[in-house]
């Protein structure tokens, strides 16, 4: 009987719809603890995925359900596209590409979904097990030159409140690395002027202490005590403020890191190339690899490997400095010429 009952249950769950089995999903992931924005990109990604099985008349059925037609999926996804297709915000953009990096994500979160419908019984094995992570393109960092961060900060007015602020996140994001998420969660009692550090809460949230340089804690500390406005509410205790007041948001940040990038005259200028200018510019001058993956709060030391990619110019003044041949203090030889070498032999 108990055989049986076993047999029902396992046809119950293989009839249930993949809407349904996403929504359990979903909130296992919530109860785990995992953040609002992963939450949306799970969710968003594979609203997209139901999206393309209804679209072409597939059942939505867990019984269905095959590798197949997730290959079928994610190569969709590799040819020309809709983005912000159902978003509630964006209108839709028809004939677009997705990037590989955005390709890979939805391969992994169709294989994360697919290993929880095993763990929870819904299928004897992970359906996605076997789908292919496509391949990345291996892209080297473009960093900022200590001329374009020169370029970028003489652009900027630190006399005025607006400027006193950008001047001080600019500094502070290429000296400690933080995310722009990070520096606008960063709040007054999260900073321990005489250690020089400051406390943040990253991914997963996850808390670490960061390094204040001297430069940066200076800057820092003259635009709380003289250019920071008073706060809207009692309850805002954000070091970093807009001019009435509130919290700044990360999409303030990345609006004002595009007038930047304009009046610069660098356009490639984003908040996260300062994070990742500030991974390079630390190893270059010294700095090594298990401190940096800390500070930054990479969980492995893998993401903090790439910012051993130099630039060609870094590439060689490091040679210049390093030259194996120099370093042993072989002296050139004076040579002579090939046909009077040749007369003197004879």
């Amino acid at each position: 009987m108990s055989h049986k009952s076993e047999l029902l249950r396992k046809k119950e769950r293989m009839e249930i719809t993949l809407s349904t089995l996403i929504e359990y999903y979903i909130t296992s992931k919530q109860v785990k603890g995992c953040s609002k924005k992963t939450l949306i990109g799970l969710s968003s990604n594979l609203a997209r995925f139901v999206r393309c099985l209804t679209q072409n008349g597939h059942s939505l059925k867990l019984a269905d359900l095959t590798i197949h037609d997730a290959r079928s999926y994610i190569a969709s996804l590799q040819g020309t596209v809709t983005k912000y297709e159902g978003h509630t915000l964006t209108p839709p953009k028809p004939g677009c590409t997705f990037s590989p990096q955005t390709v890979h994500k939805h391969v992994t979160t169709l294989r994360a979904f697919s290993n929880w419908l095993h763990r929870e019984g819904y299928t004897k094995d992970p359906l996605f097990d076997l789908l292919e992570l496509p391949k990345l393109p291996q892209i080297k960092i473009e960093v900022l030159s200590p001329e374009e961060i020169q370029q970028v900060l003489s652009c900027i007015n630190p006399s005025t409140f607006m400027g006193a602020r950008l001047y001080a996140m600019v500094v502070l994001m290429i000296d400690s690395g933080v995310r722009a998420g990070e520096v606008v969660g960063v709040k007054l009692g999260d900073v321990d002027w005489a250690r020089g550090v400051f406390k943040v809460f990253g991914k997963g949230s996850k808390e670490r202490f960061v390094p204040l340089g001297g430069t940066a804690k200076q800057l820092l500390l003259r635009y709380v005590q003289v250019f920071r406005p008073k706060p809207a509410r009692p309850d805002v205790d954000n070091v970093f403020l807009s001019v009435d007041g509130y919290p700044l948001t990360v999409n303030a940040i990345t609006q004002i890191m595009k007038r930047l990038a304009r009046n610069s005259g660098i356009t490639r200028l984003h908040a996260h190339l300062l994070r990742h200018t500030c991974g390079v510019q630390y190893l270059m001058v010294g700095g090594d690899t298990k401190s940096l993956q800390m500070f930054l709060g990479h969980s492995s030391p893998f993401m903090t490997h790439h910012y051993e990619q130099f630039t060609d110019e870094q590439v060689m003044a490091q040679h210049r400095k390093y030259s194996p041949i120099d370093a042993l203090g072989v002296a050139p030889r004076r040579f002579s010429k090939g046909k009077r070498s040749a007369q003197k032999e004879n």
